[in-house]
């Protein structure tokens, strides 16, 4: 009896190895699985609209032949490509809003009588024609750059510069709008202000969550 209840263990023991080896046997699997499906998706499975519409698997430059077919070695190309745009929005970013200060500084005095002149006016609209095209370089390099591998749930230090775009490009659409209109309406004077300063402090605040991570 005590050998048969032995033999009867001995098996029980066996067979529940096999199943706990077959069990772990697929979970691997499964897991494998898993980490092949995430390498092998070259595309984000969010992506902000501007990337879904040119860089998307139906996007725009791959109708158009711009972008090449997605393969590994194409998707490593377009992030380098991604690198290289990003530095220069980096870069253009420090020059513009050098620029934007400097129109800023010209700006408070053309508010002034006593520092008023046309020589001071034409210096600040020179400036204020350089800091709209490097505003609109910093912003072609960032939204029609291709996307990365991943875009991560939660808040970030990118998606925070993401929203804060959102406002300075606001407020830099408004201040482009209103002053032109200024000398023939004087009190749309402190709504350009206040534009202006929205669009410089949200600039440099973007800024800021790039250079300061979280």
């Amino acid at each position: 009896m005590k050998n048969f209840l032995v033999i009867v263990c001995i098996v029980l023991a066996i067979f529940s190895s096999k199943q706990t080896f077959a069990q772990n046997t697929a979970d691997s699997l499964l897991n494998d699985l898993d980490v092949a499906e995430e390498k092998s998706a070259l595309l984000p499975n969010r992506m902000v609209l501007s990337q879904r519409l040119l860089w998307g698997q139906n996007g725009l430059y791959r109708k158009i032949g711009l972008a090449p077919a997605l393969t590994p070695e194409n998707r490593e190309k377009e992030l380098k490509i991604r690198r290289t745009m990003f530095k220069i929005h980096q870069t253009m970013g420090f020059i513009t809003a050098a620029g934007m200060i400097t129109q800023g500084i010209l700006g408070s005095r053309l508010y002034k009588p006593d520092t008023y002149s046309d020589q001071l006016k034409r210096a600040h609209s020179a400036v204020a024609t350089s800091v709209n095209i490097g505003y609109a370089t910093t912003a072609l390099m960032a939204f029609t750059a291709p996307p990365p591998l991943l875009n991560r749930k939660g808040i970030s230090n990118i998606k925070v510069h993401r929203l804060l775009s959102y406002v300075h490009l606001t407020g830099m659409i408004t201040t482009n709008i209103l002053g032109p209109q200024i000398s023939n309406n004087y009190k749309l004077k402190p709504y350009h202000r206040a534009a202006a300063y929205t669009a410089v402090g949200s600039y440099l605040a973007a800024i800021a969550m790039i250079k300061f991570e979280f």
